[in-house]
């Protein structure tokens, strides 16, 4: 099973935890990230939405800046 997302910063967060994207999907003007659904990532999804997420927020910007990269093709 799948969960597709495109809440950008999500995305970023759980690349950054070490989830894996398994797509980037286009969805007409929108981008769909796309991971594997399971224990870890719904932990990880919880903790972001319930803000008790804690990152390095440097490695949480090149984790942005990874996911612009790969929007806009470069």
């Amino acid at each position: 099973m799948e969960v597709a997302t495109q809440d950008f910063y999500l995305s970023a967060y759980l690349r950054l935890s070490g989830v894996v994207l398994k797509e980037l999907r286009e969805d007409g003007r929108r981008h769909l990230f796309v991971f594997d659904d399971n224990e870890q990532l719904q932990n990880l999804k919880r903790a972001y939405y319930f803000n008790q997420a804690q990152v390095d927020p440097l490695s949480f910007k090149r984790s942005i800046r990874e996911l612009k990269s790969l929007i806009m093709g470069d």
